[in-house]
Order: structure tokens, then C-alpha cells, then sequence
């Protein structure tokens, strides 16, 4: 009897440190953004990539759906939907505009997956959407220009025709330098689609107290992370773009774009970011700049701030 008493107690307390061992996560997130060059101090705003409004929705499934089977050494894993609008603007004060790039408006849902393993993650997501004034970014800003900042509208009664857009893109991220407090890793995005066509890697540095990347919040993937959370960090990159296609410079004509030979788009140009991020068992808030170096020939760099703030619950 006592043999039987110990042999069930020593299954309970396995049982129990198993279950001790399994970190307690939230099962749902939702994060508001926005991207905006106004915020950007002593730098002119409302030309090229302007603003930015975004919301997402995350989950965590319990049973493996899509391609969860097949990335078995995976740590944990999450679906999101997305809603975003984005507006560009040529630099409409200026005396030559010839070669500037159009107004665009691009309205979206994005609906995505991502896996988390020990060092790394990988993201695969869709988008689908419409580029044009069916998008409404340009009845938007002259709004917010009416409303609530009093500047002058713009006319966006010559902007880009309305036309249905689809991106397939990928996202991976992996750690080659890690210390308690600094880390080394490298990123590469890649999108195909008739709005965008694009190839961008990148080596990136964080300091300070972060999670793994595939529970950290500048990747939005707090999520995945314990109810435990705590992070407080800055993270800085620099990434090389090669760009195939970017339909809100050159709207539909997909077919006619010589990607080795184009005397009005920078086919190639740099990408860099600086920003600062805290979490906690809740609640996750980033601020990141922005800076790139264009894809119009002659046109000035771009600068603009984004703003984050996600609920776990």
C-alpha cells in the first residue's frame, strides 16, 4: 500500500512541475498603429510615404491548422488579421515635379501566420486590397488637414486609377550574436504581387531586456510570450531593398516595367530604423523611426515615425 501511495504521488508532482514548466500565455492581442511623417521633428512632412493607419487582430489556435503540421521543432505559433490604409504624396511644393512620384492611396486586409522557434520565426501573410481613390487615404488626410491640424488640402483629384491589389509576402528573422542584455540578428522580407515586388534584408542590434525574437514586441510577437512578460529595449538596422515593382509609383503597368533598366526608379536603396520598445504582461508600446533613402531618382530621402500600442488579454 505504501508503495502504490509513493509511486502516485511521485506521478503528481511530475505532473505538476510539468505543468509548471509550460508557460501560461494570453490567447488574444490587438494593436493599433500609425506611421506618420509629421512627427518627425525639424523635417518636412506630407510628401512621399505620409501616413500610415493600422489594426490588427491576433490569436493563438489550440489545434494545428495550415502549415502548423509541418514546422514541428516550432516553440509556439500565431494567426493575425489586419486593416490598413496608406497614402503617398508626391513633394508638391516643388517648382519640377516631372519626375515625382503620384498621389496613391492603398486600402488593405492582411491575413497572416506566424511560427516561432528557439532563435528565429518565420511570418507568411496575404494581402488583399484596393489601390486608388476607392481607398478613401486621400479624402482621409484632407480631413485630418480640415479638422484637426488646419493645414491646406490637397488635391488628390489626379491620383493613381483604382485597382484590385494582392501580395503574397514572407517574413524571417534569426539570431546570430546573443548576450543577456545585446543581440545580433539579421531579417529578410520578401513581397510578390501587383502592388509590390520586393526583396529587403537587413542586420539589426537590440540592448537592453528583451525576449527571443519569436516573442519580442518590435516583431509584434508578444503574444507568444509568457504572462510573465517584461521587455524594455532599443533596436536599430540597417537593410538593402531591391525593389521589382512598386505599383503606387507606376499603378498597373506591371507588365511594362524593365526591372534591369529604369532611369526614374532606384531600383536599389537603403533602409534604416531606430526605435524603443516596453512590455509587460499586457500591455505593448514601440515607437521606431524611419529612414529611406527613396526609389524616385532625384527625389529626397524619407523620413517618418511609427507608433504602437498592442493589449493582451
Amino acid at each position: 500500500m505504501k508503495t502504490l501511495l509513493a509511486i502516485l504521488l511521485l506521478c503528481f508532482l511530475r505532473y505538476s512541475l510539468a505543468q509548471e514548466a509550460i508557460p501560461k500565455r494570453y490567447q488574444f492581442e490587438v494593436e493599433l498603429g500609425t506611421d506618420n511623417d509629421f512627427l518627425v521633428l525639424l523635417s518636412e512632412s506630407d510628401r512621399y510615404y505620409t501616413y500610415g493607419i493600422n489594426a490588427s487582430f491576433r490569436w493563438r489556435n489550440e489545434k494545428p491548422i495550415f502549415l502548423d503540421k509541418l514546422f514541428k521543432k516550432k516553440t509556439g505559433y500565431f494567426q493575425y488579421l489586419g486593416l490598413n490604409i496608406e497614402a503617398y504624396t508626391p513633394d508638391y511644393e516643388r517648382e519640377n515635379t516631372e519626375t515625382d512620384r503620384p498621389y496613391a492611396g492603398w486600402s488593405y486586409a492582411e491575413l497572416g501566420v506566424t511560427y516561432g522557434f528557439s532563435s528565429s520565426f518565420l511570418r507568411l501573410a496575404v494581402d488583399v486590397g484596393i489601390l486608388g481613390p476607392a481607398s478613401k487615404a486621400g479624402d482621409i488626410q484632407n480631413w485630418f488637414h480640415e479638422t484637426i491640424t488646419g493645414d491646406p488640402t490637397l488635391d488628390w483629384s489626379n491620383q493613381i486609377e483604382n485597382q484590385f491589389g494582392f501580395n503574397l509576402r514572407g517574413s524571417y528573422a534569426r539570431t546570430f550574436y546573443a548576450r543577456k542584455s545585446f543581440n545580433v540578428y539579421g531579417v529578410a522580407d520578401v513581397s510578390l504581387g501587383n502592388i509590390f515586388a520586393y526583396v529587403n534584408s537587413g542586420i539589426n542590434l537590440r540592448w537592453g531586456i528583451f525576449n527571443p525574437l519569436a516573442e519580442t514586441a518590435s516583431f509584434q510577437n508578444s503574444i507568444l510570450a509568457s504572462m510573465s512578460n517584461k521587455e524594455i529595449f532599443m533596436d536599430a538596422g540597417i537593410a538593402l531593398k531591391f525593389s521589382g515593382f512598386n505599383a503606387t509609383i507606376q499603378g498597373d503597368k506591371i507588365e511594362e516595367f524593365n526591372f534591369l533598366d529604369s532611369e526614374f526608379i532606384n531600383n536599389q536603396f537603403l533602409n534604416g530604423h531606430m526605435g524603443g520598445y516596453y512590455a509587460n504582461d499586457k500591455l505593448t508600446i514601440g515607437v521606431r523611426y524611419m529612414y529611406s533613402s527613396g526609389e524616385i531618382t532625384d527625389n529626397h530621402s524619407q523620413q517618418y515615425i511609427m507608433l504602437t500600442g498592442a493589449l493582451r488579454f
